[in-house]
């Protein structure tokens, strides 16, 4: 509106005109569709009203309890010891886990790396390795699964470990490209056997939260997550916990030349302590809303109630009740082929399943009301889909996400 050839009197102020034109908002979420796909996901109740709280100080006492919650809790999580090594929340991505690693960890003059991979995100984690060494060296050997789907066998695994003297180990338990679950504990005890001086790494971005993880009990050193999968809060948080002896690693190796300010130990880790123990502290600005909606989800994770369980092992049960009922329809019912091939290498937080015309498929879903995603294997990324069951689409039957997907699958493959 332009204001023009107005007599106004004398005494008139112009901040006394008040021009009225609507607030523009934008609702992400206006579709309306059940989102299955394997992260972001759909987020309880309590989780969005505790990311829509006005901002706080991040250094009041209301946020300091909050973050300390958080990080005990993610202890627990992790089924990590009580006062050992550090549970980890930064602002970033599960993508940041990657650098955390390669920055803190890795000696590229002297260190030689493992890499399992059963697929794309896998291969994201030895690019990123890679890129802390000079081109084309061979201190990063990167083993990968023989096909899409394959696991990779334990007796492969050994003849490296026993021929290749390796300072990192680095695997992702699933691998959110194929479906494929690796078993970390059988791979870490085989570490921990042939070459005990092995850091042992793991991905656990699409797995913590609906896989068992024993941090402790399997001698892990440091793993990495992210909070949009099956831990149930909004992305923009890297996840984590690292046990002592990585951190004494982090803090006797020597310098990289070319370093990292943002994701050094050095800054971080004092300021995580700080808060665990329930004083503020300051080295980059914390999110404090992601922070408390991360303490509401880890929070029901925890207070989660199955077959007379509580807790992170009910949390983990459930999801696989729900994951092995889901693929034995896709198997038994639809007559469909897994990528990830067997039940017993198959995650519990998402399924990828071969269809004929894929997008079809998402189209026809997405239509009456699902939002479910397609392949990004480089070798079958035009042949299949992928169906995420995580969180409170997985755990909570009540909203019926995981049965009106697959009644309406059905009638997308007629």
């Amino acid at each position: 509106m332009r204001l023009r050839n107005i007599l106004l009197p004398n005494n008139y102020k112009f901040s006394n005109i008040i021009i009225k034109r609507p607030l523009v908002t934008m609702s992400l979420s206006k579709e309306q569709t059940k989102l299955l796909i394997p992260g972001p996901i759909t987020l309880s109740k309590e989780v969005v009203g505790a990311l829509g709280q006005q901002s706080v100080s991040h250094t009041c006492p209301s946020f300091t309890t909050s973050f300390k919650e958080s990080l005990k809790m993610l202890r627990q999580v992790y089924v990590a010891h009580e006062t050992r090594g550090m549970p980890l929340i930064i602002s970033g991505s599960g993508t940041l886990g990657f650098d955390l690693v390669g920055s803190n960890l890795i000696d590229p003059a002297d260190d030689k790396i493992l890499v399992l991979s059963t697929g794309f995100f896998s291969d994201e984690f030895h690019e990123a390795i890679s890129t802390y060494y000079v081109e084309d060296s061979n201190q990063v050997k990167r083993l990968s699964a023989t096909n899409a789907g394959d696991t990779i066998p334990l007796n492969e695994i050994e003849n490296e470990l026993q021929n290749g003297n390796y300072d990192l180990i680095v695997m992702t338990q699933v691998d959110t490209s194929t479906g494929v679950l690796l078993d970390i504990e059988k791979i870490a005890n085989l570490v921990h056997k042939i070459s005990p001086n092995t850091l042992i790494v793991v991905d656990t971005v699409c797995s913590l939260g609906c896989e068992t993880i024993k941090f402790d009990q399997w001698g892990l050193d440091i793993c990495i997550s992210a909070s949009q999968k099956a831990i149930g809060a909004p992305p923009g948080l890297s996840l984590g916990m690292v046990s002592d002896r990585a951190i004494l690693k982090s803090e006797t190796k020597k310098p990289l030349r070319n370093g990292s300010y943002y994701t050094s130990f050095k800054k971080w880790l004092p300021i995580l302590k700080a808060f665990e123990s329930g004083k503020p502290a300051y080295f980059a600005t914390p999110p404090v809303q992601l922070i408390d909606s991360l303490r509401v989800a880890l929070r029901q994770i925890l207070e989660f109630s199955y077959e007379g369980q509580i807790g992170i092992d009910a949390r983990v049960n459930k999801h696989r009740d729900t994951s092995d009922n889901f693929k034995n329809i896709i198997t038994k019912e639809f007559n469909l082929s897994l990528v990830s091939k067997t039940l017993n290498n198959s995650a519990h937080g998402l399924t990828a399943f071969y269809v004929n015309n894929p997008p079809s498929v998402i189209n026809f879903m997405q239509q009456h009301g699902y939002t479910i995603t397609g392949g990004i294997h480089k070798d079958i990324k035009s042949k299949y889909v992928r169906v995420g069951h995580m969180g409170v689409s997985a755990c909570d039957d009540s909203l019926n996400d995981i049965s009106g997907c697959l009644s309406t699958l059905g009638d997308a493959l007629k």
